[in-house]
C-alpha cells in the first residue's frame, strides 16, 4: 500500500507527468521521446492518451482504494470517448492528452468498449473485474 501511495502522490497528482485532461499519457511529457504526433507503423505509445492504460490505472486506483482518483479517470475517459463519438460517429485508436482530439485510426473498436465497464462503475451497477 504505501508504495500505491507514493505512486499516486509522486505520479497521478503531479499534471506534469502522466495525469492530464484526457486520462492517463503513455509516456510523460518530461522523457525526451515523448512525441504525440500520429504514427500507424507503429502505433504511438510515446505519450498519447489511449484507452486501455486509463483503464488499467483506473483498476489499479480502484485495487489500492484510490476511489477519487479512480472517478476522475473513468470521467475523463467517458468525455473524451463521447466528444469522440458525438463528433465523428465513431472513436479512434488515441488521443492527444491536452484536449482529448482524437489521433489516428477512426473507427477503432477494441479496448475503447472498456469504458462500458467504467461507466457501470460509475453509475454503481456490477463490473466484470477480470477478464
Amino acid at each position: 500500500m504505501e508504495q500505491a501511495e507514493q505512486m499516486v502522490k509522486l505520479h497521478f497528482h503531479n499534471t506534469e507527468e502522466f495525469n492530464c485532461p484526457a486520462g492517463i499519457r503513455t509516456l510523460s511529457p518530461l522523457e525526451k521521446m515523448y512525441n504525440v504526433k500520429a504514427s500507424g507503423n507503429p502505433s504511438s505509445w510515446q505519450g498519447p492518451v489511449w484507452i486501455n492504460a486509463n483503464y488499467l490505472v483506473f483498476r489499479g486506483l480502484l485495487r489500492y482504494g484510490f476511489t477519487e482518483e479512480a472517478r476522475e479517470i473513468a470521467e475523463k475517459t467517458v468525455i473524451v470517448l463521447g466528444k469522440d463519438f458525438e463528433r465523428f460517429g465513431a472513436l479512434h485508436e488515441y488521443y492527444e492528452p491536452e484536449n482529448g482530439e482524437p489521433i489516428l485510426n477512426k473507427g477503432f473498436q477494441n479496448w475503447n468498449f472498456l469504458v462500458l465497464n467504467m461507466i457501470d462503475w460509475l453509475e454503481g451497477k456490477p463490473v466484470v473485474s477480470e477478464f
